[in-house]
């Protein structure tokens, strides 16, 4: 040890260094622990800050949860919707699972009490309170209900709605203590650098004062010594002190004359290390500068990062356009600080948000969306910004020259392509490259956010397709997965389970769905194990299932189908199809056969019997006759049943003619009734005429058809006897007539099936009468192919009323033009084009037999002048004339390029069966030779009624007619 003092003693370099050395060492020292300090506090803040924030997070969910669930529970006991009930249980769960993480992160004691509060009040409430409450309410006890919520159930939601809200205010205390705690370090750690600083500094103080002492001193007395000597003083020096020393003093004093050369070396170096002091106190400085600054760079970085959290937490919140794209602008200017935006999307709607803009603004914005300076950004696909100067407008109450910098940016698609614009405006300030760099960023989550909606929508609309494609299906659709849970339902099925919507099927079980079908039906267990066989055994080889609703009166035939997805079974359809009517038609068929097969053995045993009676018995003439008579009327009455089969073949194969003429109604349901009159000996029939209007166009025994139906239902179903009234009237341009009985009756339920075909009313009554039940179906087709309608009104007991309406026809007279004596009788005028003499008079006969004025033409050219000249009502026209430059195509083109002439009916009359031709030139009607004249006839006398043309002719009124 004395010989290292000695080492250092001897060399006042080496004493220096030892000083120097030993403050540097204690700089380094004291740096390092502040900053390593300075470090910790901010590490250690971050690390119970995120604590804190978690406990936070958890609490909000339990207190999100728990408000839910009471939100629930009040609506299931205000509307008895099971959506709240299934919707308490499952935050029941989230509470559970908010608490098993909340005692996870838990760390202090009012987390644990806390924690043993919510346990206790979850176990209290999911456990106890809420069972007991949906018991009550289920029971109908709503006294029970207002009990336990006024014994303690609502003060224990508000006790624990008051801890809940404490230890939420203990977290935000406790977050709230440690970034004060941190700011009080931090204010101890500068206090703790200015105390070294000044530390420092003392060292340096106390370094140089050392220095000063050991060479200060003595130089100062040497240099008044040389001073002295330099004035040649006398000078009286005790250099012992001096020459005692061992180091480069001791040496000076022993070598004088470089002594001074020694203190000003030593001077020098003494000066470049206080100057080197003094940076270093400047360096320090400046690093405390940079540390205030870091923290306050953290500060502004927490803050964006709140607002950045802020707006991606708007991106992902919702899928709703509007609201993503509201809080996209609003979260925006936040982080641009600017003082109003807008974004558009490029959709055909330009749906649009704005923050700080009047409406009118935003409809400027809209309107010329393609014409401003945005239009840049279609074009270039970048951002840019703008400066200029602020109109009058935008200035409110300022005067001077003010500023604003507009920035446009474009988001795209993963197309490259703009599918939205966002324009910002900022007065405070320019925007950097920096910033406009974040702002592509956030840009880019714009257009993820976008898409994603975009895909939303798309689903949704895909979705909802779906749905309606399903709905306008007739049968209903019900999808259930392999659980028999119910996904996917149509309208039909929602009406089939007697629900109101829907959304009460959605991700119903299958005791929920499957519980409202089966109490419907009649099937009762055996439909339920067909529909557990199918989705919970996977017996995809049923076949399909009837069962019937008695209440509604309808027959289902319901069949299913897997559904498969990469192999593996997702579920079934199964398709509910009403076959009422398929199934009312087979047993109106089957009753059908037994009922033909009664109507002709019944005649045919008759004939039969008395055939054999006739053939093995001798009988007297009058017993024959009488025979003879029921084998007759026993035939026609087979004859009649067959023609009724035949009639409706014929309807329903559009094979029925009709021979329509002008008939008189009333002749033809007098003759009907003499006819029936033989039948019976009980009714009365009287015939009510109240209008002279009573001429119809149709054919006759069709006509008479009908009204025999009708008059011999009348009879047969009134089996007492009694009235039976034939009444004609006019109704607007109708001619009804009524046949009313005083019969049995119809129940109302029968009469929209009366007029279909083999359908009897069920009842033992009518069943003793007899009948095929094709009767009234065939007199629906006769009335419908004249025009016509047929209904009916009945009241049991008191007998029915048949009503069949008619186009009525009446006579019309021509006005001022009435023509010559001997033409006042016909019908029109019509020329006839033929060149064949023969049928040429054959057809002048039969037109002028129908009451027509006819004139003959040979020759087309000739044809066309006289047609031009008396401008006719119609023209029979043949093709193949003699005069070969001009064809019946040539008259026929001619006439119908003519506009005085184009309205005229023109008739082919012709050998060729070029109909198609014919009338694609303009023809009204074609002919094909040979033909009956009479067809002719009609078929002008058809054309010229409809025509209302003038002279002496029956018309079809109409309501202008009238």
């Amino acid at each position: 040890m004395e010989k290292m003092r000695n080492y250092f003693r001897q060399s006042l370099a080496r004493q220096f260094v030892v000083l120097v050395t030993s403050f540097l060492v204690v700089f380094v020292i004291g740096s390092v622990s502040l900053f390593l300090y300075q470090t910790s506090l901010t590490s250690t803040f971050e690390q119970k800050k995120e604590q804190i924030e978690t406990k936070m997070k958890y609490a909000q969910e339990i207190e999100r949860a728990f408000n839910q669930a009471f939100s629930d529970a009040r609506g299931y006991l205000a509307f008895n919707r099971k959506e709240f009930k299934l919707s308490i249980f499952r935050e029941q769960e989230h509470v559970q699972t908010a608490l098993d993480a909340l005692e996870l992160a838990a760390t202090t004691k009012d987390d644990t009490q806390f924690l043993l509060k919510a346990r206790q009040f979850a176990n209290y409430y999911f456990g106890t309170l809420v069972p007991q409450a949906i018991e009550a309410f289920e029971n109908g006890n709503m006294q029970k209900v207002l009990s336990l919520s006024e014994n303690g159930g609502t003060a224990s939601i508000e006790q624990f709605q008051f801890q809940m809200k404490t230890y939420k205010n203990t977290l935000n205390e406790q977050l709230d203590w440690e970034f004060q705690q941190l700011r009080n370090d931090q204010a101890t750690a500068q206090t703790a650098f200015i105390l070294f600083i000044f530390t420092i500094l003392t060292i340096l103080i106390t370094i140089a004062r050392i220095m000063m002492r050991k060479i200060g001193k003595p130089l100062n007395e040497l240099a008044k010594v040389a001073e002295k000597i330099a004035n040649d003083e006398q000078v009286v020096y005790d250099v012992r002190e001096a020459t005692n020393r061992e180091d480069e003093i001791g040496k000076l004093a022993n070598a004088f004359k470089k002594m001074l050369t020694s203190i000003q070396e030593k001077e020098e170096s003494l000066m470049a290390h206080n100057e080197e002091l003094l940076a270093q106190q400047d360096e320090l400085e400046v690093q405390q500068a940079e540390l205030e600054q870091a923290l306050e760079t953290m500060q502004a970085r927490e803050k964006e990062l709140k607002r950045h959290n802020e707006f991606v937490h708007g991106l992902s919140n919702s899928l709703d356009k509007q609201d993503v794209l509201q809080s996209i602008v609003f979260h925006m200017a936040r982080i641009m600080e600017a003082d109003r935006g807008m974004i558009v999307l490029m959709n055909d709607e330009k749906t649009h948000a704005a923050f700080g803009l009047s409406a009118h603004g935003v409809e400027q914005f809209l309107t010329y969306i393609y014409n401003g300076l945005h239009q840049r950004l279609f074009e270039q696909k970048k951002p840019f910004m703008l400066k200029r100067e602020v109109s009058a407008s935008e200035k409110g109450y300022h005067e001077e020259t003010m500023f604003v910098h507009d920035i446009f940016l474009p988001v795209l698609s993963n197309e490259n392509e703009v599918e939205a614009i966002l324009v910002f405006s900022r007065f405070g300030g320019p925007f950097s490259d920096e910033e406009m760099q974040e702002y592509i960023g956030l840009t880019k989550q714009i257009s993820i956010s976008l898409q994603k909606i975009a895909l939303y929508e798309q689903s949704e609309q895909a979705r909802e397709t779906v749905q309606h494609i399903l709905n306008t299906v007739q049968e209903g659709i019900h999808f259930v997965d392999k659980n028999g849970n119910s996904k996917i339902v149509n309208k039909q099925m929602v009406a089939l389970l007697q629900k109101q919507s829907i959304v009460e099927l959605e991700g119903a079980s299958y005791e929920q769905w499957a519980r409202g079908l089966v109490e419907q039906s009649d099937a009762g267990k055996t439909l339920c194990d067909y529909l557990q066989s199918i989705i919970f055994n996977g017996d995809e080889e049923r076949e399909p299932f009837v069962y019937h609703l008695p209440q509604k009166r309808k027959v289902i035939q319901v069949y299913a189908k897997p559904l498969y997805r990469n192999g593996e079974r997702q579920g079934t359809v199964f398709v509910h199809r009403d076959i009422t009517k398929e199934f009312e038609v087979d047993q109106m068929k089957s009753e059908f056969v037994s009922t033909v097969s009664h109507e002709l053995r019944t005649p045919l045993s008759s004939v039969l019997g008395f055939t054999e009676l006739m053939l093995t018995k001798e009988l007297k003439p009058e017993r024959q006759k009488k025979y003879l008579t029921t084998i007759y009327q026993e035939a026609k009455r087979l004859t009649a049943l067959i023609n009724d089969f035949l009639d409706v073949q014929r309807m329903e194969s559009g094979k029925q003619t009709y021979d329509k003429k002008y008939e008189d109604l009333v002749s033809i349901i007098e003759n009907v009734i003499d006819t029936q009159k033989v039948n019976t000996t009980i009714h009365q029939f009287h015939v009510r005429k109240e209008t002279d209007k009573t001429t119809v166009l149709g054919d006759r025994d069709k006509l008479a058809q009908v009204f025999t139906n009708l008059i011999s239902n009348a009879i047969k179903y009134s089996p007492e006897g009694g009235n039976i009234t034939v009444r004609i009237y006019e109704r607007g341009n109708r001619l009804c007539v009524d046949v009313q009985d005083e019969g049995l009756g119809i129940p109302e339920e029968a009469i929209p099936n009366l007029f279909t075909k083999f359908y009897r009313v069920d009842n033992s009554d009518r069943r003793r009468i007899g009948g095929t039940g094709l009767g009234l179906a065939i007199v629906k087709e006769i009335v419908k192919a004249h025009e016509g309608e047929v209904t009916v009104t009945s009241e049991l007991k008191k007998g029915s009323t048949f009503t069949v309406s008619l186009p009525l026809v009446t006579l019309a007279r021509s006005g001022d033009d009435e023509r010559e004596t001997d033409e006042k009788q016909a019908h029109a005028h019509v020329i006839i084009v033929e060149d064949d003499e023969n049928l040429a008079a054959l057809l002048e006969a039969e037109l002028k037999d129908s009451g027509f004025r006819v004139k003959l033409v040979k020759e087309g050219k000739e044809a066309i002048a006289l047609i031009q000249k008396e401008k006719p009502d119609a023209v029979v026209l043949d093709i193949m004339l003699e005069e070969h430059d001009t064809s019946g195509w040539d008259v026929l083109k001619a006439l119908k390029q003519n506009e005085e002439l184009a309205h005229i009916p023109i008739i082919i009359s012709s050998a060729l069966e070029e109909r198609e031709k014919g009338m694609a030139l303009g023809a009204n009607s074609y002919f094909v030779k040979p033909y009956q004249p009479s067809q002719l006839s009609k078929t002008i006398l058809q054309m010229l009624l409809n025509k209302e043309r003038q002279g002496e002719i029956f018309v079809p009124l109409n309501e202008e007619a009238n």
